[in-house]
């Protein structure tokens, strides 16, 4: 737990002329914190994290992970990624690829890589998105969906996937709400668990 506090004290310690949004969300088997921290840095570097805290219902167990990496562009939309993600039971560095592509109501973060577990002492691949979607309805309201999608699998069979989503409407002032939508799957065989339930967000 300790390493997952250092990680979130490092995203917000330069919370300034960042975007940054956090998501409150209560399901059928769990309750979760997402926060999502996304720095453009004046050069041509990007530091990009996600941090989830959940309380899972039946287990009675609380969970914290942490995604971070830091990209560089090199060329339009694209550029080289390096970073590390950290959960209670494993540390993951990893280096590949960063596209992304930012729109008025559209933007998505793809984040493709080599990773290495020191848990199973594995190397693997990695993918890692992120899109959102708010396009206006009136001068009230925009729609908001939102897509998230996490897989790891080592080079011998399928580790772990994770999609989460967000269905809703996003105020003038960035806040959102609506109902949401959880999915894992582990090992090779891809046994699937579902969560459903409501959220409630901010974009600062």
């Amino acid at each position: 737990m300790k390493k997952i506090l250092f990680s979130l004290m490092m995203l917000y310690s330069c919370y300034a002329e960042a975007q940054v949004s956090i998501q409150g969300y209560t399901g059928v088997k769990e309750t979760e914190v997402l926060g999502i921290f996304d720095k453009d840095f004046k050069t041509k570097w990007n530091y990009f994290a996600l941090g989830n805290v959940s309380y899972g219902y039946e287990s009675k167990k609380v969970n914290a992970e942490v995604y971070q990496n830091l990209n560089y562009h090199i060329v339009k939309n694209w550029g080289a990624s390096a970073g590390v993600h950290i959960s209670n039971e494993d540390v993951m560095p990893s280096v590949g690829l960063a596209f992304t592509k930012e729109k008025t109501d559209f933007g998505i973060s793809l984040f493709p890589s080599l990773t290495y577990s020191f848990d199973s002492k594995e190397m693997g691949l990695g993918l890692y998105t992120l899109m959102e979607y708010t396009p206006k309805i009136n001068d009230r309201f925009n729609f908001y969906s939102m897509l998230i999608i996490e897989s790891d699998f080592s080079f011998k069979q399928h580790q772990s996937s994770n999609q989460v989503v967000r269905l809703g409407l996003e105020t003038r002032k960035k806040v959102q709400f609506g109902i949401g939508s959880t999915i894992s799957q582990t090992g090779s065989n891809f046994e699937t668990s579902f969560d459903f339930g409501v959220f409630i967000g901010k974009k600062f």
